[in-house]
């Protein structure tokens, strides 16, 4: 009885950090037009529609949610369906869509060697 109580204390001051204080890999997306300049929020809408249009071709989008311009400097935020952000293989293919539309995407993950 003893042991359980105290498995149960320690539980109970173990319990996982709430999901908004969790450190995910951060993933910086930039989206630039054929001029070099930044993506505006048109461009960018256009392109999240091109690729929700274009899940059918690519298995890597089947949870793709949308693309959304988070700054003015062209930062994009790719998010799926249930608020992940977006795999590496789905910004693959975010990126080849774009190439059709006169659009650049570079991104980088913060975590360096995955």
């Amino acid at each position: 009885m003893f042991l359980l109580v105290a498995a149960m204390a320690v539980m109970a001051q173990a319990q996982p950090a709430p999901k908004s204080q969790a450190a995910p890999a951060q993933t910086v997306i930039k989206c630039r037009n054929q001029d070099g300049r930044a993506c505006t929020s048109k461009q960018v809408e256009a392109l999240s529609d091109a690729v929700f249009a274009a899940k059918r071709q690519h298995d890597s989008l089947a949870q793709f949610k949308d693309l959304t311009l988070i700054s003015p400097d062209g930062t994009l935020q790719c998010s799926q369906n249930g608020g992940a952000a977006c795999t590496a293989s789905q910004l693959d293919a975010v990126k080849q869509i774009a190439t059709g539309q006169q659009l650049y995407i570079n991104y980088k993950s913060s975590q360096s060697g995955k």
